[in-house]
C-alpha cells in the first residue's frame, strides 16, 4: 500500500480504482500456465499460445501487459520473466506462491464485496453467512496455499509457549478451525511425542492431512471432522490453539466456544488465539486486518477482526487465567493466551 501518512493526490487515488487490473492480469496468466512456459528461457508469442492452447494474437497482448506490470521484459522478438519470477510464479519451483492467488485475490471474495455498499447499508451479509458454509472451497484454498506469514505465525506460537512446555515428552494439541494445520502441526512437531487432533470441515481436514504428511508427522495427527460448535471435542489436551478463526464470530458467540472448550482442556493447560487484531494500533498501520474485518462483515453474522484487548477479556470470562498478550516485532498478529486453574 502507498504511504498513509501522505498527501492525498490523483496519482494515488488512480492506483486504488484500478488495482484490480494486477489481479485479473495476474489471475489470466496463472490460470493459463504462462510463466511455466519460459521456466527454461525465453520463449516468443507463437510458442507460447502454442503451449497454452490460446490464439496467438490474444497471447501476444498479453505478454504485452504481463511486460507492463513488470512479470515479464522483452528478449528481442520474445519473452523472458523478470528475476524472481522462476522462483515465486512457475509451478514447479519449491518456493511458487502463485496459488496463493486464490486466497489473496479469490474470485469469491470478490463476488462477495462488489455488494459492500448494501453490506453497510445492512450492517451485515446481504444473504446467508458465506464464510461458515460447510463445503465453501474458499477455506480449501486457504489451507493449501500458505504464505511465509503462515508459517511464522505457527513459529510465533510454538515460541510462546516454549518455556512452558520445555521438558515434556509429549503435548496433546487441540487445533479448532486448523485450516492447513500449520499452528498445531508446528507445536506438535517440537515434542518427541507431540500428538495434534485437528478440527475442521471434512474436505479442509484432507488438505491438513497432506501437510502434515509433508512434515513427517502424519502418524501424530489425528481429525475432527464438522462444526467446532458441534463436534465431540474428546480430550483431555495440554493446549487448545485457535488460529485466524475467532474472527468469524461475534464477541458473545467466541466466549460461548470458549467456554466449551475449556473443559476439554487439562489443567494447567493452555487456550492460544492467533491472528490479525485491530484497535491495537493506529489503523493506518492495520490495512490488512482493516480489509479483514470487512470481508467478515459481508460473509459473517458478527464476525470482525476483534482486539487482543477483546481476546484477553473472551478468555477471562470463559474462566481462564494468567491471560498474556504476545506482540510480535515484526509480524501483524498477535498471540493471546489464558490457563486453565
Amino acid at each position: 500500500m502507498a504511504d498513509t501518512n501522505a498527501e492525498l493526490t490523483r496519482e494515488r487515488l488512480l492506483g486504488m480504482m484500478t488495482g484490480f487490473k494486477a489481479t485479473y492480469l495476474l489471475r489470466t496468466a496463472l490460470e493459463l500456465g504462462v510463466f511455466d512456459c519460459f521456466a527454461h528461457g525465453p520463449a516468443d508469442a507463437g510458442r507460447v499460445a502454442h503451449a497454452v492452447s490460446a490464439d496467438p494474437r490474444a497471447v501476444r497482448l498479453l505478454l504485452d501487459a504481463l511486460c507492463g506490470a513488470g512479470l515479464l521484459e522483452p528478449a528481442g522478438d520474445a519473452f523472458r520473466l523478470v528475476p524472481g519470477a522462476e522462483r515465486l510464479l512457475v509451478t514447479s519451483s519449491k518456493e511458487y506462491f502463485g496459488g496463493n492467488v486464490n486466497v489473496a485475490g479469490s474470485r469469491w471474495e470478490w463476488d462477495i464485496m462488489r455488494s459492500l455498499p448494501d453490506v453497510v447499508r445492512k450492517g451485515g451479509p446481504v444473504a446467508d453467512a458465506e464464510a461458515e458454509r460447510p463445503g465453501l472451497p474458499f477455506w480449501t484454498d486457504f489451507a493449501t496455499h500458505l504464505t511465509g506469514l503462515t508459517r511464522a505465525g505457527a513459529a510465533h506460537v510454538a515460541d510462546v509457549l516454549e518455556p512452558w512446555a520445555a521438558g515434556r515428552d509429549g503435548l496433546r494439541v487441540l487445533d479448532v478451525g486448523c485450516g492447513h494445520g500449520l499452528f498445531g502441526l508446528t507445536l506438535a512437531g517440537r515434542r518427541p511425542a507431540g500428538h495434534v487432533w485437528c478440527q475442521d470441515w471434512p474436505e479442509v481436514l484432507e488438505v491438513a492431512a497432506r501437510h502434515a504428511r509433508r512434515q513427517g508427522l502424519g502418524d501424530r495427527a489425528s481429525y475432527l471432522p464438522g462444526n467446532a460448535f458441534e463436534v465431540p471435542l474428546d480430550g483431555p489436551y495440554d493446549v487448545i490453539v485457535l488460529a485466524n478463526f475467532l474472527l468469524m464470530f461475534s464477541y458473545d458467540r467466541c466466549v460461548g466456544l470458549l467456554r466449551r472448550l475449556t473443559p476439554a482442556l487439562a489443567p494447567g493447560g493452555r487456550v492460544v488465539i492467533a491472528g490479525f487484531t485491530t484497535g491495537d494500533a493506529d489503523p493506518r498501520q492495520e490495512y490488512h486486518a482493516q480489509m479483514l474485518g470487512l470481508l467478515m462483515l459481508a460473509t459473517t453474522e458478527g464476525g470482525a477482526t476483534h482486539s487482543a484487548h477483546a481476546y484477553a477479556s473472551m478468555l477471562a470470562e470463559a474462566g481462564l487465567t494468567s491471560v498474556r498478550t504476545h506482540p510480535h516485532d515484526r509480524l501483524p498478529v498477535r498471540v493471546v493466551e489464558g490457563e486453565r486453574p
